[in-house]
């Protein structure tokens, strides 16, 4: 009978493991074809005539928005997909509740496509900036659910180990999430009453003062 109960346990623990995998490969794989679907967003852009290179510099600064968008955006997705490998290393088991707020990470990040999109045929437009703010609160609000949810709500998923480090880097994204809304709701307040179309914006100069602010208060107290 004990042999049975240990082999049969020894089952389970290797299903939950497997399962764990699956998820952890199919995240992966999300994040490395929304990276692939932003870099086919810089291409050369269509025309009837055959391109000299009198006309190169023109189409490089033409492209500049979208391969900036493009570095910013790798960046950002590659700290996400870094965070979340440290996270998921936590895990001996899973729920529904993990499993629908890793989904929902990963809807927010699939995103990214599109927003590299809409820079691409709207660049210099304030509604392609919002769009891409909005896309990147969503992803740092659903990470820190996601990262709340395994640290904190369901500590029985998690392995036995010393997460103090985890949490204080959740610390640490609760204040940035606190922060990004702040400033994207002062943008967004300051963009509609600025009343020169030209001036309009300057109101994303608050997003200057967001690291400063961020820097200040995760900074280490002396003892």
């Amino acid at each position: 009978m004990q042999q049975k109960a240990h082999h049969d346990i020894t089952r389970d623990e290797i299903k939950k493991e497997f399962q764990l995998e699956r998820m952890i490969l199919f995240s992966d794989a999300v994040f490395a074809i929304v990276i692939t679907l932003m870099a086919m967003e810089i291409k050369m852009p269509e025309t009837d005539s055959k391109i000299t290179v009198e006309m190169m510099p023109g189409i490089i600064r033409h492209l500049m928005p979208v391969v900036f968008a493009y570095m910013v955006s790798f960046m950002f997705i590659g700290v996400i997909w870094y965070q979340h490998l440290k996270i998921f290393s936590l895990l001996k088991d899973y729920d529904k509740g993990l499993v629908i707020r890793n989904l929902l990470l990963l809807f927010f990040v699939g995103l990214f496509p599109f927003s590299a999109s809409v820079i691409t045929k709207a660049h210099g437009t304030t509604i392609a900036f919002f769009i891409y703010i909005a896309i990147i609160l969503s992803c740092v609000a659903t990470q820190f659910v996601l990262h709340h949810y395994i640290l904190v709500k369901r500590p029985g998923l998690r392995l036995n180990a010393d997460i103090k480090t985890h949490l204080e880097e959740l610390r640490k994204r609760k204040i940035s999430l606190l922060g990004f809304t702040i400033a994207t709701v002062l943008i967004t307040i300051t963009y509609i009453l600025i009343p020169g179309p030209e001036l309009k914006p300057l109101s994303t100069l608050w997003m200057v003062a967001f690291p400063i602010v961020y820097k200040f208060l995760t900074r280490k107290k002396v003892a």
